[in-house]
């Protein structure tokens, strides 16, 4: 467990990823998945929430340490008293015809990647792709940031989104700062797919031509940019209220 959670090279060449505390370990188990190890501080199974949580897990799965040792192991400066080894679940590809995709291009900071991730599960994505340059999506500050959407989604790694735009059905949507046509003014009620570029460069000219629509984010401010999590959110939250605004207009 130690190796694990001090060595991504550990965690990747295992397919492992390390979750602790007890809301990663109880959004991963909500959503059907099997903890291959759970440890446990021994004073921490006085708390209910983290016993319940160890009565889901099956016995032989269980290891109960000594406090001082979990301190050790543990991937937070407050020991949360639970951490688990689990399986990264792999990605699907994504259907051409999906509903709602988030396609990120060289996003290269866990946290925002992780972000990103939880605004999408929010805001009702299916599928998120990171292409090659990407953030791990699985490492421990991406899994932090995410507070439980990875198991929401279907998180596809190393993706050719190039070729993915070629073949995608519905409307894909590139995020930019120096465009006049305002992401307000969109009709994004079907099919779409929002790309958010990375955090200095945005989303590359070849991957911008590919896009059915390039649009900006108003900013009457006067700031240049918006943090890519920020302005990748405030797209798929635009999506969510139109779908909703129309879905109340046909009642």
């Amino acid at each position: 467990m130690v190796r694990l959670a001090s060595s991504a090279p550990e965690r990747r060449k295992r397919g492992l990823t390390v979750l602790d505390g007890a809301h990663l370990v109880g959004a991963f188990l909500d959503a059907g998945h099997a903890v291959e190890t759970l440890m446990v501080g021994r004073s921490a199974l006085e708390r209910g929430e983290v016993a319940r949580l160890v009565a889901r897990v099956p016995e032989s799965a269980v290891v109960v340490v000594a406090d001082k040792l979990f301190e050790g192991i543990s991937t937070v400066d407050s020991s949360t008293g639970l951490i688990a080894a689990v399986a990264a679940p792999e990605g699907r590809p994504i259907p051409a015809d999906a509903d709602f995709v988030l396609l990120l291009e060289d996003v290269q900071d866990p946290g925002n990647v992780g972000t990103l991730l939880r605004s999408a599960a929010a805001a009702g994505v299916a599928h998120v792709g990171l292409s090659a340059g990407c953030a791990f999506a699985w490492s421990l500050k991406t899994v932090r940031a995410g507070m439980g959407a990875h198991f929401r989604l279907n998180i596809a790694e190393g993706v050719d989104l190039p070729a993915f735009l070629d073949r995608y059905r519905g409307l894909s949507l590139a995020l930019a700062g120096d465009v006049r046509h305002s992401l307000y003014e969109a009709d994004l009620q079907g099919p779409v797919a929002v790309l958010v570029g990375s955090e200095g460069a945005g989303i590359s000219a070849g991957l911008r031509a590919r896009a059915n629509r390039t649009l900006s984010i108003p900013m009457p401010g006067g700031m240049e940019s918006l943090n890519a999590a920020v302005a990748g959110s405030l797209a798929l939250f635009e999506v969510l209220r139109q779908r909703d605004c129309a879905n109340k207009a046909r009642r």
